[in-house]
């Protein structure tokens, strides 16, 4: 990589990708509402529970549609656009909910909740990599994955403050939704303000609008006139090859697929949405259970942002791997000692400390790895002209097998109990090491027009990311 292109950045960049990341944040505000906001929803329009799942799970199936209607979006209205809308569909839905509705009402604007938040999903990530110089691109990457922490304690933390002070249910539940609501606001309008995505530009033919937004992140226009000439090759290249559905884009799209697959199949969606009932099996109640998992979820995502650039993004995930397969084994083990006793005050304190201990870690497992590093890793991965669809099928992906596990995990748990469900997901942390070992590239400090030209010259797909 040439000496110019590490001169250096503007501050400026900071504040465009924090800006951008606030779609993380409300992913994180829905994805953590359900935790302890489901007893509520639950009282208040009578829901059993196989129905809160289902309400837990809508929002998922809707999170697929969104990623899919943003792949559109993110082609022919460009990325910033496509984040305003995000924000609009997020503000609008908040609303909605607050003023609780009919529950066909309520249900259907959680869906499209759902959709606004793939909509995010998908757009945040490849925004933020096609802004980021390539220096701090994995640490920007990763705020996507850590305001998603944010909001899930945030919301936590609201909602068991509303459970605590206000004892009606029908007064409390609008104040949960109205905290979206603010969060919501604040993204739609800092979007307006972001400068759109100067590769998007390229992609349509606008290179003047592309120079302008390369300047206000990068130092001098000797950077500039570096990084749209690297791009005007790489979409020169690209032209020429005719259709993206090429035997590499093919290889690079399941490896992008099955790093969003085993993202979910190691189980964080259970825990995150469920965590305090979880942890209620194993006699885990009160403040510790509904606060736990959204705590050290936050505080162990900061770590990727420095080990990122520092160890590769390769290295995270086998660690992260590896620590949720033992914490999960040894949760399960803890939920076998309760011999299917629900009683805190019959289960012996040693089990609890054993259970909690465990999640505590898988949490932080998580947290550092596969949270951030999937979500990047889709993101660097794919050729410029077809990255919307790359992110598009992958970010689907990722939402489709969220909602299967959001939608059956209390349905496994009722049937064959906890430790059932923890076992399953320590298949998935073996099986995700597999993966990593045979097709997952390390691409710390690789362009992403390096790592496309090694793409282009049939590099192997773990090789993608090494430069000469």
């Amino acid at each position: 990589m040439s000496e110019v292109k590490q001169a250096g950045f503007k501050g400026t960049v900071y504040w465009i990708c924090i800006v951008a990341s606030l779609g993380g944040l409300l992913f994180g505000l829905d994805q953590g509402f359900i935790a302890n906001a489901l007893p509520t929803v639950d009282k208040v329009y009578g829901l059993n529970i196989f129905q809160g799942e289902g309400f837990s799970g809508i929002f998922l199936w809707g999170a697929a549609i969104g990623a899919f209607i943003a792949g559109f979006a993110g082609r022919f209205l460009g990325r910033k656009k496509s984040l305003v809308l995000a924000g609009a569909l997020f503000a609008a839905m908040s609303i909605v909910s607050a003023c609780l509705p009919a529950y066909e009402i309520l249900y259907w604007a959680r869906f499209l909740l759902g959709v606004g938040a793939g909509m995010a999903s998908f757009v945040v990530p490849l925004y933020l990599a096609e802004t980021a110089p390539a220096s701090i691109r994995g640490s920007m990457g990763t705020l996507f994955q850590l305001m998603i922490t944010v909001g899930i304690l945030l919301i936590s933390v609201t909602n068991v403050i509303f459970i605590s002070l206000i004892s009606s249910h029908t007064e409390r539940l609008p104040l949960m939704f109205i905290v979206i609501v603010i969060f919501a606001v604040l993204m739609l309008v800092g979007a307006i303000f972001l400068p759109e995505s100067p590769r998007w530009f390229m992609l349509r033919g606008k290179k003047d609008k592309a120079i302008n937004a390369l300047k206000k992140v990068l130092n001098s226009q000797e950077e500039v006139d570096l990084e749209i000439k690297e791009m005007e090759e790489i979409i020169s290249s690209s032209a020429k090859t005719g259709s993206i559905f090429t035997g590499p884009f093919i290889k690079v799209l399941f490896v992008g697929m099955f790093m969003m697959v085993f993202q979910q199949l190691v189980g964080i969606n259970a825990m995150i949405y469920y965590a305090p009932m979880i942890l209620g099996y194993g006699g885990i109640v009160g403040i510790i259970g509904m606060l736990t998992v959204p705590i050290f979820n936050l505080a162990f995502t900061f770590p990727a942002i420095w080990l990122v650039e520092k160890w590769g993004r390769k290295k995270l995930l086998y660690v992260g791997s590896i620590i949720m397969f033992i914490t999960l084994i040894s949760g399960a083990c803890a939920f076998l000692a309760t011999g299917g006793q629900t009683d805190a005050s019959l289960i012996s304190s040693g089990t609890k400390v054993v259970l909690l201990i465990s999640v505590i870690i898988y949490i932080f497992g998580f947290a550092f790895s596969w949270g951030p590093v999937a979500w990047l890793i889709c993101s660097e991965i794919f050729p410029i002209q077809g990255r919307e669809v790359g992110m598009t099928i992958t970010t689907i992906i990722n939402w489709l097998f969220a909602g299967i596990v959001v939608s059956f995990a209390l349905t496994v748990i009722a049937l064959y109990g906890p430790a059932t469900l923890f076992f399953i997901f320590a298949v998935g942390c073996i099986l995700s090491m597999v993966y990593l070992y045979f097709w997952v590239p390390e691409t710390r400090g690789a362009t992403l027009e390096e790592i496309e030209m090694n793409l282009k010259n049939g590099k192997k797909m773990k090789d993608l990311g090494k430069v000469e």
